[in-house]
């Protein structure tokens, strides 16, 4: 081979120096691998101020892109990010897809970017409101988290959660705090202020997955799943806790709800997750009670299953507030994907918060909004008293979303009422009426589902992963669910012959299960709580 003249070379000699000048970096190789930096401003558009958010940047070999020390949100196999409102950071030049989204009340951003090779690129996103919450009289959190306390605040900004709570016992201290902790902590991110409730704790074994949100100090409890949740949930109730059970279906909810230890009963619970559910149909009938009923392994399956397995507590005179939980940290969803709205008044303390959703003053959703009111003003919380000559009352029900509409139900003692009256219909808002003759003590809810029709099928499938108790598959459901409204005749609850009839089941099952499953020392503390039957 020659080179400039007469003197010639082996090609391996040759390839040999030039390795050795590039790495000497005497010679500078331009690579086809060149790297674009991109410079993304998100900012609210009511406002004009940066918006803390949460993106995915993803590029077109299906890499995405995290700055460096940014707050991870995985969803599914995707890596979501925090941003304060401000990012910069190198990507690979040509496409990149941006997804920017903020919680349930801001329409979510879905865009390509392009990247110049060697150069920086500028982009803004705009946040745009689809509804304002707050500014109805709501604010939100949800009782179901698994964070560490160093990222809560950040991801509850991110989806814009006016309250956090931290599962700081699950099953075991996960979370140590100094004696002189407050049970509420302001926990700070960018120029947010996320007030969070840090000694909260989770038992969850065969007894049940239950929740005990805002204790006024660290949980202590010994026994683990050989003892059942009574003596925790007692605990709890002396230190004014939420307690919050994961679904209708847990094996002990019956037993913890007729002693009066249960708050709340999670309706959207981390049985769905953004963009997939789990399908859970063994959670049908834990019990294994003859001629139960026996859900399937679809979106619309779990979700009944939450909804009836929780009118069967209400139809035993219960009074039980609508709940909501995500299980982030322990499922690859955002923080408040599940949550509650609650109505706690102006400026709400996170006691008043907790207190006014153990009031069922709420309704919880992972998409649409939900109302639910009487003729005259009643709202889910309440209790309508009536004497035997009973009332002709107007319920009406008003759902609004950011995408189409499926259904608005108006639901009585665990029966769907035909809407008679005020028939409203469009893509994104319904508004429906019933008017009924109450004569009958009874409990009254709203319902109603959406379509999520964000993504095309062929990216919702690849959401679909694991098998068994890990197996995900997509989803397009999200619906909301309001806590009810009571009506009492002459003092009386809600009785309904079907449900109690259940109920007694539960409790003969329910005895045999603690008999096979408490240590001996334990036993006894259970058995003396079940009742022999409800009448």
């Amino acid at each position: 081979m020659k080179l400039y003249g007469k003197s010639q070379m082996p090609i391996n000699s040759i390839i040999r120096i030039l390795l050795l000048l590039i790495i000497s970096g005497t010679v500078n190789v331009s690579c086809a691998d060149t790297q674009s930096v991109l410079e993304l401003t998100v900012i609210d558009a009511a406002t004009g101020g940066k918006a803390i958010v949460r993106i995915r940047l993803r590029d077109e070999s299906g890499k995405d892109y995290v700055p460096d020390g940014a707050v991870v949100v995985p969803i599914g196999a995707d890596k979501w990010f925090v941003s304060e409102g401000f990012t910069r950071l190198k990507v690979s030049p040509g496409t990149i897809n941006l997804r920017a989204e903020r919680g349930t009340e801001y329409h979510p951003i879905m865009v390509n970017i392009t990247a110049a090779p060697d150069n920086t690129t500028h982009h803004t996103v705009k946040m745009k409101r689809w509804v304002n919450m707050k500014e109805l009289g709501y604010v939100s959190s949800e009782n179901h988290v698994h964070i560490a306390l160093d990222k809560v605040a950040a991801m509850a900004a991110a989806e814009d959660l006016n309250f956090a709570t931290i599962l700081s016992w699950w099953n075991s201290p996960r979370i140590k705090f100094p004696k002189d902790s407050q049970w509420i902590q302001d926990l700070k991110f960018a120029n947010v202020t996320v007030p969070t409730a840090v000694f909260c704790g989770e038992k969850e074994d065969a007894w049940g997955a239950v929740y005990v949100i805002g204790l006024r100090s660290t949980v202590e409890f010994e026994g683990g799943s050989k003892r059942s949740n009574l003596e925790f949930v007692k605990r709890a109730r002396r230190q004014k806790a939420l307690i919050c059970y994961q679904g209708g279906w847990s094996r002990q909810v019956l037993i913890d709800a007729l002693a009066g230890y249960v708050d709340v009963v999670n309706v959207c619970n981390n049985n769905f997750h953004r963009h997939k559910f789990q399908p859970r149909k063994n959670y049908s009938n834990l019990l294994n009670i003859e001629g139960f009923q026996d859900y399937p392994n679809t979106p619309e399956g779990m979700m009944q299953m939450n909804t009836d397995t929780y009118y069967r507590l209400l139809n035993c005179g219960l009074k039980l507030a609508a709940g909501a939980g995500s299980a982030i940290g322990a499922k690859s969803t955002p923080i408040g994907y599940n949550r509650a709205y609650v109505r706690a008044g102006e400026n709400p303390s996170m006691a008043d918060f907790l207190k006014a959703w153990g009031e069922g003053k709420n309704f919880v959703t992972n998409g649409p909004m939900l109302f639910l009111k009487t003729s005259d003003g009643n709202r889910p919380g309440d209790t309508i008293e009536l004497n035997d000559d009973g009332k002709e009352i107007t319920f009406t029900a008003e759902a609004i979303s950011q995408q189409p509409l499926e259904t608005l139900e108006i639901i009585m003692n665990g029966q769907v009422i035909p809407a008679t009256t005020n028939i409203e219909l469009s893509p994104t808002k319904a508004k429906i009426s019933v008017k009924l003759k109450l004569k009958r003590s009874a409990w009254i809810v709203a319902r109603c589902t959406e379509k999520d029709m964000l993504l095309p099928d062929e990216q919702l499938e690849k959401y679909r992963h694991g098998s068994g108790l890990f197996k995900r598959d997509p989803c397009r459901l999200r619906f909301a669910h309001t806590s009810p409204i009571y009506i009492t005749v002459n003092g009386r609850r809600t009785k309904v012959d079907k449900s109690i009839k259940e109920a007694n089941k539960m409790l003969d099952a329910f005895r045999k299960f603690a008999q096979s499953q408490a240590a001996e020392q334990y036993l006894k503390e259970i058995l003396d709580a079940i009742p022999d039957r409800i009448e």
